[in-house]
C-alpha cells in the first residue's frame, strides 16, 4: 500500500465568531476545512468579509478557533502541549502594508529582530540578515541605513526580509502588492515566485485579484461568506467562470473575453486566464478554419 504524504497544514472544521455572546456577534468562518501540502503555492481569494484574513490569522496562531482545529506537521497548534511561539517562527505571516510595522533604527536591526527572538547566535543572525537581503534583492550596504529613509518598495522588501530571516517553512502574504504601481507589483510577484521555486517555501497568498492569483499560484481557494466556495487549479476554477460571476466574484478579463467569444459560437475554451493561453486558443481557432 502506497504511503500518503501528510499535509504540512491541516485545517479541520475551523469556525470563528467575533464578539460571541454580544449583540455584535459575527460568524467569520464557518466549518472551513483545508489541507496544504509541503511546497505548494496556494492563493486564497474572496471579497472583503469573505473570511480570508480571519483564516490566515488562525494559520499563524494569532487567533484561536471558536471551533475546529489547525494541525501543523500533524500537531494541533492550539493544544496545551503545543509550543505556539516556536510554531509562529515556522509560519511567517506578512500583513498588508508591512512597511508600517518597521520600527528599528537600522535595516539590519529590523531584519535581525526575529532571529534574535529565536535565540540564535550572533554569527548566525548576521548570516541570516545577509541572506534575507539577498533574497529580496536589496544590496548589503543598505544594512546601516534607517528603514524610514527608504522608498516604499524598499521598505516592503525589508519587512519581507525580516520574515524570511526566520527561515519559515510556510510564508503567508496578505495582499503583498497592495498600493504598489504596476512595476512594483511585477517585482514583488517575481520575488515571491523565486522564494517558492528556489527555496521550496510553501506560500499562501491572500488576494482579491483573480488575475494575480492565476499568474502565480498552482491552486486557488475561493472563499465566500466564511466558507470555501470552490478550490482547484486555476484552470479548474476558471472553467466555472459563469458560476463565479453569478456569485459576484470577478474573473480575469481574458476569461471574460473568451467566454464572450464562446457565446458567439467560436470553438474556444473559456478557462483561459493569461494572454498567452488565449493566443493559443485563438490561433487554434484560426487554423481550424473559424474567423476569430
Amino acid at each position: 500500500m502506497e504511503r500518503q504524504e501528510r499535509p504540512i497544514l491541516d485545517v479541520r472544521g475551523l469556525s470563528h465568531v467575533y464578539s460571541k455572546g454580544t449583540p455584535f456577534e459575527q460568524k467569520a468562518l464557518d466549518h472551513v476545512s483545508l489541507q496544504v501540502m509541503q511546497g505548494e503555492f496556494i492563493a486564497i481569494i474572496g471579497h472583503t468579509g469573505s473570511g480570508k484574513s480571519t483564516l490566515i490569522q488562525h494559520l499563524n496562531g494569532l487567533l484561536k478557533p471558536t471551533g475546529g482545529q489547525v494541525f501543523f506537521h500533524g500537531q494541533d497548534m492550539f493544544a496545551k502541549s503545543a509550543n505556539l511561539r516556536n510554531i509562529r517562527f515556522q509560519i511567517g505571516l506578512v500583513f498588508q502594508y508591512p512597511e508600517y510595522q518597521l520600527f528599528e533604527e537600522t535595516v539590519e536591526q529590523d531584519i535581525a529582530y526575529g532571529p534574535m527572538n529565536m535565540g540564535l547566535e550572533h554569527d548566525e543572525i548576521t548570516r541570516r540578515v545577509q541572506d534575507a537581503l539577498e533574497a529580496v534583492g536589496l544590496p548589503q550596504d543598505i544594512s546601516d541605513k534607517s528603514p524610514f529613509e527608504l522608498s516604499g518598495g524598499q521598505k516592503r522588501r525589508v519587512a519581507l526580509a525580516g520574515v524570511i530571516a526566520m527561515q519559515p517553512e510556510i510564508l503567508i502574504l496578505d495582499e503583498p502588492t497592495a498600493g504598489l504601481d504596476p512595476a512594483g507589483r511585477e517585482e514583488m510577484f517575481d520575488l515571491i515566485r523565486d522564494l517558492h521555486e528556489k527555496r521550496g517555501t510553501t506560500v499562501i497568498l491572500v488576494t482579491h485579484s483573480m488575475e494575480d492569483a492565476a499568474r502565480v499560484a498552482s491552486r486557488l481557494v475561493v472563499m465566500k461568506h466564511g466558507k470555501i466556495f470552490m478550490t482547484g487549479t486555476p484552470a479548474e476554477v476558471f472553467s466555472r467562470a459563469e458560476e463565479l460571476e453569478q456569485s459576484g466574484l470577478t474573473v480575469p478579463q481574458v476569461t471574460k473575453i473568451m467566454l464572450e467569444l464562446q457565446k458567439r459560437g467560436l470553438p474556444v475554451k473559456a478557462n483561459c486566464f493569461t494572454i498567452e493561453q488565449a493566443m493559443v486558443q485563438l490561433l487554434a481557432c484560426r487554423i481550424g478554419g473559424k474567423r476569430c
